[in-house]
């Protein structure tokens, strides 16, 4: 017997794997419950007041630099250690979500890369695609935010433009777009080399936990970085 909880789970990986499918992206308020997001965003400024966090940059490799000016956010990766309760949760169900879209829509997705990032007062990211141009990798971008009770005129939040960018072609002050407040407990999904997406600048600190799905690397090459 599949018990409701387990139920209502795969109902919502049903949801976003037919949002990414089509149009491409997936918006869902209460993906995660509240307190386990808060108990998340807890244990992010816990980490960033311990001196975690790193101010993060643009590109990858040899090609990675500071753009304060781009981006100004600052980040924790999650790499080869034992998570939190909390963490070790939130990461499981990521792990199901990926089996259930490998197995929706044949993604041949793989591994996850992710990180927890704060956004301080004044702090943006500019107009970008997250996948980079010497790799096809990142395949599924995933944002899951942890603050409570955020307002509009709070800042910090995620526009997203709807229409798909093969190219790599910039929105025009004509394109469609979105705009998702990082509320606890709401995630969002996007095929990562389609949507042009930016944060908009907080007027208070701001947490997400952040990561991509991977595709298996076409070129052994592709992995370094």
């Amino acid at each position: 017997m599949i018990e409701p909880l387990e139920r209502a789970l795969e109902a919502k990986f049903d949801a976003l794997a037919q949002g990414l499918a089509e149009p491409g992206y997936a918006v869902m308020a209460n993906f995660f419950p509240t307190d386990l997001a808060l108990t998340l965003a807890a244990e992010t400024q816990a980490r960033w007041q311990a001196g975690a966090f790193r101010a993060a940059g643009v590109g990858r490799g040899p090609g990675w630099v500071r753009r304060p000016d781009i981006r100004g956010d600052e980040v924790c990766w999650l790499e080869d250690e034992a998570p939190s309760p909390a963490l070790a949760q939130a990461l499981a169900t990521l792990d199901g979500l990926k089996a259930h879209l490998n197995a929706a829509l044949f993604a041949g997705l793989e591994d996850f890369e992710v990180h927890l990032a704060r956004y301080g007062r004044g702090a943006f990211y500019a107009r970008h695609i997250d996948q980079f141009e010497d790799t096809t990798r990142r395949a599924i971008s995933i944002v899951l935010y942890l603050n409570h009770q955020w307002r509009r005129q709070d800042g910090g939040a995620l526009r997203l433009w709807t229409t798909p960018a093969p190219g790599r072609e910039a929105p025009s002050s004509k394109t469609p777009y979105v705009e998702v407040l990082p509320e606890a407990g709401t995630l969002v999904a996007f095929r990562s080399a389609d949507f042009w997406h930016e944060v908009r600048r907080a007027r208070r600190p701001r947490l997400s936990l952040t990561g991509w799905f991977l595709r298996r690397a076409a070129n052994p090459l592709e992995q370094l970085g």
